[in-house]
């Protein structure tokens, strides 16, 4: 099985580690109805909750290495679909 030759990981620009991508949206958590507790508290009636996504506000890298944590701003184009699987050798 080969890789094809222009897909590469993205690392790290501080430890060089592989990074993840997290992408900040706006939106929203509906809890549905709430209610008052006898402290005052607002809660949701039952325990249940949808969230919405929104628009995209920014894409971020985030560094694997927990002892690293270096995060930043994707200048590059972010594409969500995964990209192309390997390839399979033919068999000779």
């Amino acid at each position: 099985m080969t890789q094809q030759p222009d897909i590469r990981p993205l690392n790290c620009t501080q430890c060089g580690e592989p990074v993840g991508i997290a992408e900040d949206v706006t939106g929203y958590v509906d809890w549905g109805q709430a209610v008052i507790d006898g402290n005052g508290t607002v809660r949701p009636a039952v325990q249940w909750m949808e969230f919405h996504a929104g628009d995209p506000i920014r894409v971020r890298a985030v560094c694997h290495n927990d002892n690293c944590g270096h995060q930043w701003t994707l200048r590059r184009q972010f594409e969500p679909e995964a990209a192309p699987a390997a390839t399979e050798e033919p068999t000779r």
